[in-house]
């Protein structure tokens, strides 16, 4: 795929695209069906089409390894954290509501 220019060229010009859509879906997530995951899920889908057009090694160059293992790391840390809050203000386990309230 890294030779055929039509490929690259609409990849050029969708990636930034789903990119924004990514955001959309970030921010617009608090009055709409959306939020995290999701968006998460569409920037996975736009790096992974950058992946398969430029190749992994431009796609590493982009963002290393070791970015993607710290990225991670903290987001289940994060995920774990916000869950155990939840309880230690006396709702359940990732039960948001006691984070609302303060």
């Amino acid at each position: 795929m890294r030779t055929n220019g039509i490929l690259r060229l609409v990849a050029r010009f969708l990636i930034p695209l789903i990119m924004l859509f990514g955001l959309y879906i970030q921010f617009h997530g608090e009055y709409s069906p959306g939020g995290g995951f999701q968006a998460g899920l569409v920037f996975a889908s736009a790096w992974i089409l950058f992946a398969l057009i430029y190749g992994l090694d431009s796609a590493l160059q982009v963002v290393p390894f070791r970015a993607q293992y710290v990225g991670a790391c903290l987001g289940v840390l994060l995920y774990s954290l916000i869950g155990v809050l939840g309880v230690a203000l006396g709702g359940r386990f990732l039960g948001y509501g006691p984070l609302a309230d303060s």
